[in-house]
């Protein structure tokens, strides 16, 4: 049977019923991961269409979360006042604080997924040293040889630093 067929099929991404969560972990994960969510598209909204809003969010465990732009203060106090002028304009800089969080959130998601695949290279060679070097080729025989002399260099260093904890 071909490999292809042999994996096994995701759920995938499927719509689920809208009802309240009754446990309170999966509550407050719900709610974690939905108010990021709400966050994003918020801030989204006001760099495409230079919109401004307030969000205030209560979690389940009554801790207060807010979104605005140019603040949530000043459309507040808009509101309040029932004008649509805001006493902070201060709303390039609170677009270009949103923009930085996001590419520093995309950078964060690349250096994640960099560090997943050198884990999954490291669990891939696991048992490295057992390896047959006769099918390695001059490079690769090279970083075997680099390999376990790291090896032993860092196992002396352990070793070195066991017998200075141990005499004293």
């Amino acid at each position: 049977m071909n490999t292809v067929n042999q994996r096994k099929k995701s759920m995938g991404r499927k719509k689920i019923e809208i009802k309240k969560v009754e446990k309170e972990t999966n509550k407050q994960v719900t709610f974690s991961k939905r108010r990021s969510g709400l966050f994003k598209k918020a801030c989204e909204l006001c760099v495409l269409s230079d919109a401004n809003l307030a969000i205030i969010v209560f979690s389940p465990a009554d801790k207060l979360f807010c979104y605005g732009r140019p603040n949530t203060d000043a459309i507040l106090n808009s509101y309040i006042k029932g004008t649509t002028l805001f006493e902070d304009q201060n709303s390039t800089g609170d677009s270009s604080i949103c923009e930085q969080y996001n590419r520093e959130y995309e950078e964060a998601l690349k250096m994640l997924e960099m560090e997943k695949k050198k884990l999954a290279d490291i669990e891939n060679r696991v048992g490295w040293w057992n390896d047959s070097i006769d099918d390695m080729s001059g490079e690769q025989l090279e970083q075997f040889m680099m390999s376990i002399f790291e090896l032993r260099t860092k196992l002396a260093e352990k070793e070195h630093e066991h017998l200075m904890m141990f005499s004293m």
